[in-house]
């Protein structure tokens, strides 16, 4: 299983339950709906008739110890997922299976689970009273490039992303990455980001921000990006 492991500034994600055309200011910067990404009828789990949806919203206390990776295993019920999880994970559904999405050591294994994936070390999280690991999951089509490319944004916090299908370029102020089918990819706290997707197939994958759970994920920026993910 591939995945990338990026040091410096990379940022990512895509759609949240919020994003807006950056030129233009919102009457609240947080509550604009270019691109809705809603809660789904079943908590946990994004429907077929919704291509974005907000799977969890884990609150907790306390950082583990870092350097922080995010840990992605399987397990055969949610129950099993949710025994074998820490204050800072999540458990979710996504294409078939169930997803347990924990913030920890590198190394570090749940009992019982399917290990997948590590990606990190993740960028520092701002310290905070209290933290919220928001999970969402975007199954898009390249018909939806020319709106997500618009939906420039930061993130009050790290974001990290793992894909099932596709492919996507995120460029920053500091350069352009990409991410294929079966890799991850992250960015750090307030770091202006346009996601583009790449090619002729679905992008469709886990995002995650880690965050101060007072303040807002996401944000509208009025950074003006140069096209990189197109060249």
């Amino acid at each position: 299983m591939r995945y990338f492991v990026l040091s410096a500034c990379i940022s990512l994600v895509l759609i949240l339950p919020y994003h807006t055309v950056a030129q233009t200011t919102p009457e609240h910067p947080t509550a604009h709906a270019l691109v809705p990404c809603g809660d789904p009828p079943t908590p946990g789990k994004r429907p077929a008739n919704m291509d974005c949806a907000v799977l969890a919203r884990k609150q907790f206390p306390v950082l583990p110890k870092g350097p922080l990776v995010l840990r992605l295993e399987n397990f055969l019920t949610v129950e099993a997922a949710q025994g074998a999880s820490t204050p800072a994970s999540a458990v979710v559904e996504a294409v078939g299976k169930v997803w347990l999405l924990t913030l920890g050591s590198k190394g570090e294994r749940s009992q019982g689970g399917n290990f997948v994936t590590e990606i990190g070390p993740i960028p520092a999280v701002p310290q905070a009273p209290r933290y919220e690991l928001q999970v969402s999951e975007a199954n898009f089509g390249p018909e939806m490039n020319a709106l997500v490319s618009k939906a420039v944004h930061t993130h009050s916090g790290p974001e990290i992303w793992y894909l099932f299908t596709g492919e996507q370029c995120l460029e920053t102020p500091n350069g352009t990455v990409r991410a294929r089918a079966g890799e991850g990819m992250f960015a750090p706290a307030e770091t202006p980001m346009q996601l583009n997707f790449i090619g002729p197939s679905k992008r469709d994958a886990l995002f995650v921000i880690v965050h101060d759970s007072a303040k807002p994920a996401t944000t509208v920026s009025n950074w003006m990006p140069k096209g990189t993910c197109q060249k």
